[in-house]
């Protein structure tokens, strides 16, 4: 499994990167969950997570998180689970396994920039190659938030967009469960992120759209950039 250099850095500072001690003594942790204010910019779920004691994957999840490597906003809050043996730090993250699609299937085609973007980082999200998204442009320079990027399209191709209850997981879990892409289904909703209200007093679940299902209809496909 590739993961990005910056990531990676960020799993290491962790220092959970296996299973955690089996001397892990249960008595001893901080098994209550609060709010972890963002008071500084720049600071990363996976500062939170080493802050907090916290698996990043754990805070994703519990946030209804798009993506752990989105860079919160100074203001927000994330829900800090209680504290585990067994911090999950790995099974959020999305595999870079050798892309080799020049295109995505279905749609939609503008993707919406967000905290920490790069193309590299929407190419993995979008399961494409980098080179297919940048066009030339570095891969790795961090882009500006707001920019509307044009996504290239398998043709001919289609998804089922749908109405969805999002209330647990990430994207990734989603992905993986209804055939698409966390890039896709975060084109779909450019301005969300997580949110704490499945979990409070009058919990609610916010109602996002999936693209799911997303194939190709012909073995002669033109690349729609």
């Amino acid at each position: 499994m590739k993961i990005a250099d910056s990531i990676l850095a960020a799993l290491l500072s962790l220092g959970t990167l296996g299973a955690a001690s089996s001397s892990c003594d249960t008595s001893k942790l901080n098994t209550t969950a609060y709010l972890y204010p963002i008071t500084k910019e720049g600071t990363t779920v996976f500062d939170v997570a080493r802050a907090t004691k916290r698996g990043v994957c754990d805070i994703g999840r519990h946030n209804i998180m798009a993506d752990v490597t989105i860079t919160p906003n100074v203001g927000q809050e994330l829900i800090i689970p209680p504290q585990t043996c067994t911090p999950d730090n790995h099974s959020c993250l999305i595999k870079d396994e050798g892309r080799t699609r020049d295109c995505i299937y279905g749609g939609p085609r503008l993707y919406y920039t967000v905290n920490g973007d790069t193309y590299e980082r929407i190419a993995i999200r979008l399961n494409i190659t980098t080179e297919s998204l940048s066009g030339g442009e570095s891969a790795n320079t961090t882009l500006p938030v707001g920019k509307f990027i044009k996504v290239p399209q398998c043709s001919p191709s289609q998804c089922i967009i749908q109405p969805y209850s999002f209330e647990w997981g990430v994207y990734k879990d989603l992905a993986e469960k209804f055939d698409t892409t966390v890039g896709q289904i975060m084109m779909l909703g450019p301005t969300y992120n997580y949110s704490t209200t499945a979990f409070s007093k009058d919990s609610t679940y916010p109602s996002i759209d999936l693209a799911i299902n997303c194939t190709l209809l012909s073995n002669n496909v033109t690349v729609l950039s």
